[in-house]
């Protein structure tokens, strides 16, 4: 483990460098991509056994497309599946940043999973998704901001034992003065993700129809989700870091007290 890592470094007064988070995500998922694949692993293994058992089944589940028969178990899979997942994975990568930023011993795989604050995260994840939605239900960009805000929810549970109703506020307390950075980093991570799935979609569309096809959308969950989750938890300490700053330089900015 290197001993030479350091948080995204940002102005005290000013929003956090987007460059230096994707420069970290990228050099902390290469380093770490075999700790976290086997989790993402596990994590997108019931979604996988689901469609895997639909299309056997002759019932095809495709969380892509929302049709009115079969909305609510579409709906089930993209909450209970598709964001907790993601959140989840930026909690396991929060371990992995909190380790390189602070010289400790990275817990294994086996061990996060067993000190995660799953209800916490689960409650956390479902307040923040909501808001997302009702947002996205009465126009998309109050959707988009909201989902900005709460970005970093995972993290700021995991790594600050918040309670699930106040994680996302958190979340929205460290963006504050960042807004602009922290929602090009959520535009960048939907559109790379989008553009990942649709090649991936075309590609998995030459596949023989049955099982080949749902077994080829999970490896490419597993293979590209963890890079995601990296960027998430590095994004966190960056924010982190620049708050620490401000405060630090709170005093300085008052001046001598008369």
């Amino acid at each position: 483990m290197s001993s030479s890592s350091s948080a995204p470094a940002a102005p005290a007064g000013g929003p956090i460098a987007l460059v230096p988070v994707l420069r970290d995500s990228l050099r902390y998922w290469r380093r770490y991509c075999s700790y976290l694949t086997p989790i993402a692993a596990l994590l997108w293994l019931p979604l996988g056994v689901l469609e895997v058992t639909g299309v056997a089944h002759g019932v095809e589940i495709d969380v892509e497309k929302f049709h009115p028969g079969d909305i609510v178990v579409n709906v089930m899979i993209a909450i209970v599946f598709e964001l907790l997942v993601a959140e989840l994975l930026a909690a396991a990568a929060e371990k992995i940043v909190s380790s390189e930023l602070h010289h400790t011993e990275l817990q294994s795989g086996r061990k996060f999973l067993t000190t995660v604050p799953w209800l916490s995260l689960v409650l956390a994840t479902l307040v923040y998704e909501t808001g997302v939605a009702i947002g996205m239900l009465f126009f998309v960009i109050p959707g988009y901001v909201i989902a900005t805000w709460g970005v970093v929810t995972g993290p700021v549970v995991v790594a600050e034992r918040s309670r699930a109703v106040r994680a996302p506020g958190r979340s929205r307390d460290l963006v504050r003065g960042s807004f602009r950075p922290v929602a090009i980093f959520v535009f960048i991570v939907f559109v790379v993700g989008e553009a990942i799935a649709l090649a991936a979609g075309t590609l998995l569309e030459l596949l023989p129809r049955g099982w080949p096809e749902p077994v080829g959308e999970y490896l490419v969950r597993v293979a590209t989700s963890p890079l995601f989750g990296m960027a998430t938890a590095v994004l966190y300490y960056a924010l982190v870091a620049r708050e620490q700053a401000r405060k630090r330089d709170e005093p300085a900015e008052a001046g001598p007290s008369m």
